[in-house]
């Protein structure tokens, strides 16, 4: 199990899992730990990517300091935060994670062409996207429960956009005519008693 590309999955699958149980602090501990593991790897967009997911959840993270992962393994201060974190989550620690989350590996890194993509799809996303997700400023990003990633596409219904209405349709009329419906026919009616009055006086 200790081999590198098995602890990346093991560290991506141990992050989107506690992002799904809303654990934000585990989370980003854990895609250091793959960022750092995929640097090693020689993987310098998924540890790139890694990088950006922390910082658009928590732009405030220590990661910020340094403009990659590399840049920050030269550093003391990072390196002493990750021998920390290395020995919170030790090989035996996560693999008992896993268990007890009811992951099962296998093979499955086999199902891939490569460390690149199998990290990817851990990631929520494809090789040919990572570029357009790391061109953006992870600041203006949501913080929202990662999905497949479209990243990249732009906005079309921001706040300075006008909303179309679409066409009167019979739900539309039919609501309407609910809401407007007591007012109308109250209208009516005085209308009819003040005709009433006049004509029959």
């Amino acid at each position: 199990m200790a081999d590198a590309e098995a602890m990346l999955g093991v560290y991506l699958h141990l992050a989107r899992a506690s992002n799904l149980r809303r654990q934000p602090m585990i989370r980003d501990k854990l895609l250091i730990l793959a960022g750092v593991q995929a640097q090693e790897m020689g993987l310098d967009t998924i540890s790139a990517l890694c990088r950006h997911k922390i910082l658009t959840h928590n732009g405030r993270h220590l990661v910020g300091q340094w403009p990659t992962l590399a840049t920050a393994l030269a550093d003391d201060e990072f390196q002493s935060y990750l021998k920390q974190l290395r020995r919170r989550y030790s090989p035996e620690k996560t693999e008992h994670m896993l268990h007890s989350l009811g992951i099962e590996l296998g093979r499955e890194r086999d199902a891939y062409y490569s460390d690149l993509e199998y990290a990817a799809s851990l990631l929520d996303t494809k090789p040919d996207l990572i570029a357009s997700i790391l061109a953006q400023d992870p600041s203006r990003l949501a913080d929202a429960p990662d999905q497949p990633q479209s990243i990249g596409k732009p906005n079309t219904e921001g706040p300075d956009r006008k909303r179309t209405r679409g066409p009167w349709t019979f739900e539309r009329v039919f609501n309407l005519l609910i809401v407007l419906g007591p007012i109308v026919l109250g209208l009516l009616v005085t209308v009819l008693v003040i005709l009433w009055q006049a004509l029959f006086r």
